[in-house]
C-alpha cells in the first residue's frame, strides 16, 4: 500500500543470489573502524550470493582511513564538500547499481543484516528499508539524550512533516536500503546530518513505501563526529524548511488569534485592572506575549514557504519572488510603527484630556502598541536579513576524486551465455558469474 505506515519486516533473505548492490560508507577519520566495516560487508555479500561493491566516500580524513579502506577491498572516492549528506549523495551518485545501502564506517550498524534490508526491495514490498536501532540500543551504544529525547522528538516531527503518510519509529537511523533511480528523483540538497531527515520527508511526499527492519546497534569504534545541539538544530531547520505550515504559519496564526481573545477578555473585565497578579493582569501579559510571537512566527513561516517554493523544494510553484515578500514585510513593519505612534499619541491625549477611554481599554491599547512596536521593528529590518534568507542550498556537489580500489561494472554478455569472455584490460580483471553477467573489476595500482 502506497504511503502507509513504516512496517517492521522480519525474515530470511532468499532470492538474493546475483543481485547487484552498492554499499556506501561516508568516512571522516575512521581508520580504526572502516576496514572492519568493509570486511563485514564483503562477508555479507559472499554469504548471501550478492554481487556487491563497497564505496567509501572520504570526506577529508587526515588519518589512515583511505589506506585502511583500500586494503579491505573498498572502492574509495573523495568528496571535498564537508558533511554527512554531501558524502552520501556523492557515494550514491558514484554507484552503478540500482540497489543501494547506506551505513556508517564506525562499526555501529549491523552490516551482517544488509540482506534483510535488501530483500523487501527485491520482493517489491518496500521502496525504502531502514534498520531500526531503538529496541537494541543501550546506554553504551546510544547516549541517553539521543535515545529518549533527540531521536523521539525528531521522529515525531518528521512524521508530522510527512503529512501522516508514514509512521517511523527511528527516523535518525542511517542504515538504509533503497533504489538509486528513486533516490535521484527525490532531488535531495542537504549536505549535513539533516540529510537523514530530508530523505524521509521527501520519500513520504513521493509516496514511497518506507519499512523498518529490527537490527542491532553496537558501540562506536573511534571518536564520534556528532555534535548534539548543532546537528539537532540543522534537523529542525530542515523540517521547518520542508513543512513551514505545520510548524510556523498555522501556530503563528493560532497564537495571534489567542492574543485577540485575551484582549477581548480584558476589555470587558470589571475587576483587577492594574493589579499585578490579577486575572486581567495575567490576561494582558499573555496577550502581549502571543501578540508578539504569533505574527513573527507566522511571517517566518511565509518566508520559509516562499524560499522553499523558489528553490523548488516543494511541489507548488512560487506565487511571487521572495524579494517581493521581504519588501512587503518592510512596508508592513513601517505601518505597524506608525500605528504604534498613533496609539501612543491617543494614550497621551487621553491622560491629559480625559477622553472616553476607560482603564481596561487603556491597558489593551498599551499592549497593542507594545506588540506593534516590536513586530514592526522586526519586519522593518527584514531587508537587512535578506542575504541570509536568500542563500541557496548546495544542489550540485563538487566532482569526487577517485582514489582507487576494486569496482564492479555489470553488463550482460551477448550471445551464448557460455561464450568465452574477452581478455582483461591491462589495468583490470574480467569476472563472469554463473548468472551470465560479466563484471570488470579494476585492480588497484
Amino acid at each position: 500500500m502506497s504511503g502507509g505506515p513504516a512496517e517492521v519486516l522480519v525474515g530470511s533473505t532468499p532470492g538474493l543470489k546475483g543481485i547487484e548492490v552498492t554499499v556506501v560508507l561516508p568516512c571522516l577519520n575512521e581508520e580504526e573502524g572502516v576496514g572492519a566495516c568493509v570486511a563485514t560487508t564483503v562477508a555479507a555479500f559472499q554469504a548471501s550470493g550478492i554481487h556487491g561493491t563497497v564505496i567509501v566516500v572520504d570526506n577529508g580524513s587526515t588519518d589512515g582511513s583511505v589506506e585502511a579502506a583500500l586494503a579491505a577491498g573498498a572502492h574509495v572516492v573523495r568528496q571535498q564538500e564537508p558533511g554527512y549528506g554531501a558524502a552520501l549523495r556523492s557515494g550514491v551518485e558514484a554507484a552503478e547499481t540500482e540497489y543501494i545501502v547506506i551505513a556508517d564506517a564506525d562499526g555501529t550498524y549491523e552490516l551482517d543484516a544488509l540482506p534483510r534490508l535488501i530483500q523487501p526491495l527485491v520482493d517489491n514490498d518496500a521502496d525504502v528499508v531502514m534498520g531500526s536501532r531503538l529496541d537494541a540500543a543501550t546506554g553504551s551504544t546510544m547516549p541517553w539524550l539521543h535515545r529518549y529525547l533527540g531521536t523521539p522528538v525528531l521522529t515525531r516531527l518528521v512524521n508530522r512533516a510527512a503529512g501522516g503518510r508514514a509512521r517511523i519509529r527511528d527516523s535518525q537511523s542511517g542504515f538504509r536500503a533503497f533504489r538509486r533511480s528513486q533516490f535521484v528523483e527525490l532531488g535531495l540538497t542537504a549536505t549535513g546530518m539533516e540529510f537523514a531527515t530530508e530523505m524521509l520527508i521527501r520519500s513520504s511526499w513521493s509516496r514511497l513505501r518506507i519499512r523498518e527492519v529490527p537490527t542491532t546497534y553496537s558501540e562506536r569504534i573511534g571518536e564520534s563526529k556528532l555534535e548534539t545541539f548543532p546537528d539537532g538544530m540543522r534537523h529542525l531547520r530542515q523540517i521547518l524548511l520542508l513543512s513551514p505550515e505545520a510548524f510556523a504559519s498555522i501556530p503563528g496564526l493560532a497564537m495571534t488569534f489567542v492574543s485577540l481573545l485575551f484582549w477581548g477578555v480584558v476589555c470587558f473585565a470589571t475587576q483587577g485592572q492594574g493589579v499585578i497578579g490579577s486575572y486581567s493582569w495575567m490576561a494582558i501579559l499573555a496577550a502581549t506575549v502571543f501578540g508578539i510571537i504569533g505574527p513573527i512566527v507566522y511571517c517566518t513561516g511565509l518566508v520559509v514557504k516562499y524560499r522553499a517554493e523558489s528553490l523548488g523544494l516543494r511541489h507548488s510553484p512560487p506565487k511571487r519572488p521572495i524579494r517581493s515578500l521581504i519588501w512587503r514585510f518592510f512596508y508592513a513593519g513601517a505601518a505597524l510603527l506608525l500605528l504604534t505612534v498613533a496609539v501612543a499619541v491617543l494614550l497621551a491625549v487621553n491622560l491629559h484630556e480625559h477622553l472616553y477611554v476607560n482603564l481596561a481599554l487603556n491597558r489593551v491599547l498599551d499592549s497593542i502598541a507594545t506588540c506593534a512596536a516590536v513586530v514592526g521593528i522586526v519586519l522593518a529590518l527584514s531587508p537587512l536579513m535578506s542575504p541570509l534568507i536568500l542563500q541557496s542550498p548546495v544542489r550540485q556537489l563538487p566532482p569526487v576524486e577517485e582514489l582507487g580500489g576494486p569496482r564492479i561494472r555489470a553488463r550482460v554478455l551477448e550471445g551464448d551465455e557460455h561464450a568465452e569472455p574477452p581478455p582483461p584490460e591491462p589495468n583490470g580483471a574480467v569476472v563472469t558469474h554463473p548468472d551470465g553477467v560479466q563484471r570488470d573489476v579494476a585492480v588497484p595500482t
